[in-house]
């Protein structure tokens, strides 16, 4: 199972979803910030699978698993009563 890191820097920061072990860790990371009324936050991700395999070679194909798997961990770590809402390379976590 992937590992996944919540960064913080002020109202912003990264998140690193990390893959393997010791000698063959490989990360994606993401942009994400704090969102305002009822979103907790706003992560976002490569809009297209293209995108994706060009920045990720080694998760070629996988862009939505490894996004939804990243999504969800955060979302149990940082604001499990919320749930996960769904845009074109964004995905809000609203409660």
């Amino acid at each position: 199972m992937a590992k996944v890191k919540v960064i913080t820097k002020g109202r912003s920061g990264t998140i690193q979803y990390i893959e393997g072990g010791l000698f063959n860790k490989k990360t994606c990371e993401f942009y994400w910030e704090f969102g305002g009324a009822d979103t907790f936050a706003i992560i976002w991700f490569p809009k297209t699978d293209a995108e994706w395999d060009k920045q990720y070679p080694w998760a070629v194909g996988r862009r939505m698993d490894v996004v939804r798997d990243m999504a969800e961990q955060v979302r149990k770590q940082q604001a499990p009563s919320s749930a996960l809402q769904w845009g074109d390379g964004v995905v809000s976590l609203v409660g």
